[in-house]
């Protein structure tokens, strides 16, 4: 009896490894923000789309000191940003007063993954890769 109940015990914690990787990579942390994500694609009721032709050079620069710079649609914005970890998304407070919330659902090393919390975009995945500096 103690030995089956303990093989079913290793069995469902052999079973969580695969899960591991994935918690932890979508653990959201300042420090891996900290870099410059170009636009790369969006995605929409499963069909992935190209930028805009004023599009093809937009990015997002997080700096350290909790300010940022992007071009977006060819315009040069910036202002100051917020990581809410427990919610996870970003706010962007442009140098206009105006804010963005960013839902974050998916940050990994190389991809960032967003939806912007405005109602055109409200279903509209927006893919940015990191640019290494």
């Amino acid at each position: 009896m103690k030995s089956s109940n303990l093989i079913l015990r290793l069995l469902f914690f052999i079973g969580l490894i695969p899960f591991s990787h994935t918690m932890v990579a979508q653990n959201v942390s300042k420090t891996a923000l900290l870099k410059s994500w170009k636009l790369e694609k969006y995605y929409e009721e499963g069909e992935y789309y190209e930028p805009e032709v004023n599009e093809v050079n937009d990015y997002i620069d997080f700096k350290e000191d909790m300010t940022f710079s992007a071009m977006m649609e060819g315009e040069l914005y910036s202002g100051t940003w917020m990581l809410n970890t427990n919610g996870a998304y970003i706010e962007l407070k442009y140098t206009t007063q105006e804010i963005d919330k960013l839902r974050i659902k998916w940050l990994g090393t190389y991809s960032l993954v967003v939806i912007f919390d405005a109602d055109y975009y409200r279903y509209t995945e927006v893919h940015y890769n990191s640019c290494e500096k």
